[in-house]
């Protein structure tokens, strides 16, 4: 760009100037150009979470006042199984471990589900940002069977998705099962069960539910066998996949992503090109928010700093 002041002449219009120039050459359409940032409910979000909306916020203004179309879609990830009890809430909580967060009680009584809980504190606070967004829940589009197509591609060329996770990560688990996470029927765990078998012509996934380690503690598995059908959201891909499901089945051209998840980016860009043949979106890394100790903070850790708390000493 021979170092030339584009827009205000911030990373953000320099990022949209690339965004721009990347996707003529692929030869896509600009008549919409989409920027991706996901809204965790496993936990409460912390302010990580709102600086990821406003960097891909700030891209897609960038492109609107470049002269494109173009929209923020806030990707709700409510069809996560519950990791960790976060710290603060109760331990009755310890039961749903496992459970889709969307099919957990609130422990606040305010919304119909955990999830719906605690993806509405980060929708509040984009709102109170000026954040525009288009959203959309897993639970949502998994039932409404927007990703089918991506979900039968990557489930059928299992065994190559499998390798590129060993290749990039070492990982042989998805060497050996499938890159999917059914929903058990019986108990209504999603973490416990093990894909065993892709059948393409009915659409469905065979299951057992064994049990599986989680943060370091075994989750025991009820020990049912069944199918599950994958056009009517009976399960979910695992993160070894959806991103690139999500990046073909909405046309995703830009998504940030904080380092933690690096690895799972760079195999998602992998299936994304290798597997469903649609080149990757642009991405930019971005550093992870650290509490005083160093550690990491986490929404399921409960070690927070919440956008709610911002508030109360800063300006949106």
């Amino acid at each position: 760009m021979n170092g030339k002041i584009i827009g205000h002449g911030t990373w953000y219009d320099k990022m949209a100037a690339k965004i721009i120039e990347r996707e003529r050459k692929l030869g896509r359409s600009l008549k919409m150009i989409r920027t991706e940032m996901g809204l965790g409910a496993s936990g409460f979000p912390h302010i990580g979470s709102l600086g990821d909306a406003a960097r891909a916020y700030a891209v897609t203004l960038a492109l609107r006042e470049q002269g494109y179309k173009s929209e923020l879609i806030a990707f709700c990830d409510d069809k996560d199984g519950l990791r960790k009890v976060p710290a603060g809430l109760p331990e009755s909580l310890e039961k749903y471990i496992g459970f889709p967060v969307t099919d957990i009680p609130d422990p606040f009584g305010c919304h119909k589900s955990y999830g719906e809980h605690m993806s509405s504190l980060l929708l509040e606070a984009l709102d109170k940002c000026g954040i525009e967004y288009r959203y959309m829940s897993a639970r949502d589009v998994y039932s409404r069977g927007l990703l089918n197509n991506e979900i039968r591609a990557i489930l059928s060329n299992a065994k190559k998705v499998g390798e590129i996770v060993r290749e990039e990560v070492g990982q042989e688990r998805y060497v050996e099962i499938l890159p999917y996470f059914p929903v058990c029927e019986k108990c209504g765990r999603i973490y416990t069960t093990k894909a065993l078998e892709f059948f393409p012509k009915e659409n469905k996934v065979s299951y057992v539910c064994e049990g599986m380690e989680v943060k370091g503690k075994w989750i025991e598995g009820c020990g049912y066998k069944g199918e599950a059908d994958i056009t009517k959201g009976e399960g979910k891909l695992s993160w070894k996949g959806e991103f690139a499901a999500r990046w073909k089945a909405l046309d995703i051209r830009f998504e940030a992503y904080g380092k933690d998840i690096a690895d799972s980016v760079r195999i998602n860009d992998r299936i994304s090109r290798e597997i469903l043949h649609y080149e990757h979106p642009m991405h930019a890394k971005y550093e992870m928010f650290l509490d005083k100790s160093g550690r990491k903070i986490s929404k399921s850790a409960g070690n927070v700093f919440t956008p709610q708390v911002w508030f109360r000493y800063g300006s949106p």
